[in-house]
C-alpha cells in the first residue's frame, strides 16, 4: 500500500497565467504474484491509483494499472501456451502535455488501454539437426478515448531453422503474416517471408545474410507497398557477456542497417541498437519498454539471479529501495491508424558501485507512415506531419547513504519534430527526492518535480513544479 500527497503549481499543465495549484492524495494498493515451476511460468502485478483533488472534480479519479504474463507448457516440449495481459495510460498525441508516467495532472491528452493476447504453439525437433515452430497469436486493444480505434489482430508465425547439433554454418527460414481490423473499418495487413544464416569462421567470428520478400497493404483499394529486401554482416561474440552485430542492405530500395552491441561486466552493462522496423502504434504496446529503469539494471542482476522471474523480482526491490524513477527517458508512442517505418537508434548503460547506481538512456527514432505516396489519410499526429522524429536522453543516479537512507537525482531531455511542418516541442523534467526505510516492510519518502515544455506557441508552453510526500508499506 502506497499513500502519496502531492502539491503540484500547474495540475492542468496550463501555459503561463492560466495555472491552477492543487494538493492531490493518491492511494496505490497494489498486489504481486509471481512463479516459476517446469510447467508454469507466471507473473502479475496490478496496482490501481485513487486520486483525491483539493480543489478540481476531474471525471477521471481511478486510473487502473497492472500486467500479467504466462506461459503453460502442456505436452512436453511440444505444445505451449502463452497469454498476457495490460492496463495502462498513455499520452495519446505529442502535440498535447506530456505527463511522464504521472496521472496525477489534468490535461485532457491520457487514454487508458487495454490489452491481451493469446498465444499458443508448437515446436517440434527433428532429431539434432533441425526445429520447427508454429505460432498463431490473437491480441486485442481496448481504449477508453473515441479518438482511438479499438481494434483485434491476428498474427501466424512458422520457423524451421538448424537444430543444436554444432555446425559451422546455422540457417533458419520464417514466414509471418498478420492482420490488424479496426473498429473505424481499416484494415492493414502484412505478410513477409525471409531466409538467413549465420556462417561461423572462426569460433568468436561469424559472417551474416538475409534476403527476403515483404508486402504491406490496406483496405483501400490499390494500397500496396511491396518489395524485396537483403542484408549481409558479421557477427563477433567473445565471451557470453559480449556480443556485437551489424548489417547493411537494401529495404523499399533504399539502404537499411541494423546494429546490436551489448556488454556486460561485474559492475556496468550497455547496450546499443539500431533498427528499422515495419510497425504499428498497437503493436508498440505489446513490446517491452525501451526506456525503463529496471531494463537497464536487469542485465546487472543477471550474475545474481539467472532465474528471470527472481531477477524482475530483486530489480523492482531495488529500485523501490533506491527510489529511482521507474523510467528513463524514452520515445513516447502517440496513437494511430497507420502502419509506418520505425527507424530507431537506442542506447542503455547500468553502473552499479557499493554505494552508487547510475542509469542512463539516449535515443533517436523516425517514424514515417508507409502509404504517404498513395493518397491514404492519415490519423493521429500523422494527419500534420507524415514524418516524425523523437530524440532525447536522461540519467538516473542512486546513492545510499546508509542501509536505511538513499538519495535520488534524475534529469531527462526530449525533443518531438514534426518534419512536415517545423514544429519543434523541447521537454525537460528534473527529479530528486529522498527514501527512508524505518521498518523492513515501511518506508517513506519525499521528493521534488519540475517538468518544463517549450514549445514554438506560447500557448503549448508550460512550467510544472511538484513536492510529493509517499508512504509506502509492504506485506
Amino acid at each position: 500500500m502506497t499513500v502519496t500527497h502531492t502539491y503540484t503549481d500547474n495540475v492542468s499543465l496550463a501555459p503561463r497565467g492560466a495555472t491552477l495549484s492543487d494538493s492531490v492524495t493518491q492511494l496505490i494498493p497494489g498486489i504481486a504474484v509471481a512463479t516459476s515451476g517446469p510447467r508454469l511460468r507466471f507473473n502479475a502485478r496490478y496496482a490501481p491509483e485513487f486520486l483525491y483533488y483539493q480543489k478540481l472534480d476531474p471525471q477521471e479519479t481511478v486510473f487502473h494499472r497492472g500486467h500479467a504474463t504466462g506461459t503453460l507448457e502442456l505436452a512436453q516440449d511440444l505444445f505451449f501456451v502463452e497469454a498476457g495481459a495490460q492496463v495502462d495510460q498513455y499520452e495519446i498525441s505529442l502535440r498535447g502535455p506530456i505527463y511522464g508516467g504521472s496521472n496525477i495532472n489534468v490535461a485532457g491528452n491520457r487514454a487508458t488501454t487495454r490489452t491481451s493476447y493469446l498465444n499458443p504453439y508448437l515446436v517440434h525437433e527433428f532429431g539434432s539437426g533441425a526445429r520447427a515452430e508454429a505460432r498463431l497469436r490473437l491480441s486485442t486493444m481496448r481504449a477508453d478515448d473515441p479518438a482511438i480505434a479499438d481494434n483485434d489482430a491476428g498474427r501466424v508465425n512458422l520457423r524451421l531453422e538448424s537444430g543444436p547439433a554444432p555446425t559451422r554454418l546455422l540457417w533458419d527460414l520464417a514466414y509471418e503474416s498478420e492482420t490488424i481490423d479496426y473498429e473505424a473499418g481499416q484494415e492493414s495487413r502484412s505478410q513477409g517471408f525471409t531466409a538467413g544464416g549465420r556462417l561461423r569462421i572462426i569460433p568468436t567470428v561469424g559472417l551474416l545474410a538475409r534476403a527476403g520478400e515483404e508486402r504491406y497493404e490496406s483496405a483501400i483499394a490499390g494500397s500496396e507497398v511491396k518489395g524485396s529486401l537483403w542484408s549481409v554482416g558479421f557477427e563477433w561474440t567473445p565471451t557470453s557477456r559480449t556480443r556485437l552485430a551489424a548489417t547493411a542492405g537494401k529495404r523499399f530500395d533504399d539502404d537499411a542497417y541494423t546494429l546490436e552491441f551489448r556488454h556486460r561486466t561485474r559492475l556496468t552493462a550497455w547496450n546499443v541498437a539500431y533498427s528499422e522496423d515495419v510497425t504499428s502504434a498497437r503493436s508498440e504496446l505489446f513490446l517491452p519498454g525501451t526506456g525503463d529503469t529496471a531494463g537497464a539494471l536487469d542485465a546487472l542482476f543477471s550474475n545474481r539471479y539467472p532465474d528471470p522471474v527472481e531477477r524482475q523480482k530483486a530489480v523492482q526491490e531495488f529500485i523501490a529501495r533506491t527510489g529511482l524513477p521507474a523510467s528513463l527517458a524514452a520515445p513516447v508512442n502517440f496513437f494511430s491508424q497507420q502502419l509506418f517505418l520505425q527507424k530507431r537508434w537506442i542506447a542503455l548503460a547500468g553502473i552499479q558501485g557499493v554505494r552508487n547506481t547510475l542509469a542512463a538512456s539516449a535515443f533517436s527514432e523516425t517514424r514515417q507512415i508507409l502509404f504517404s505516396s498513395l493518397g491514404i489519410p492519415a490519423s493521429g499526429d500523422f494527419a500534420f506531419s507524415e514524418t516524425i522524429r523523437l530524440s532525447g536522453g536522461g540519467v538516473s543516479w542512486g546513492w545510499r547513504i546508509t542501509p536505511r537512507l538513499a538519495w535520488n537525482l534524475s534529469l531527462s531531455y526530449t525533443r518531438n519534430e514534426f518534419l512536415d511542418t517545423g514544429q519543434t516541442d523541447d521537454y525537460y523534467t528534473t527529479r530528486a527526492g529522498i527514501t527512508r526505510h524505518f521498518r523492513p516492510h515501511l518506508s517513506g519518502s519525499l521528493s521534488y518535480r519540475r517538468q518544463k515544455r517549450a514549445a514554438a506557441e506560447e500557448l503549448n508552453s508550460y512550467v510544472e513544479n511538484a513536492y510529493i510526500a509517499a508512504l509506502q508499506m509492504n506485506f
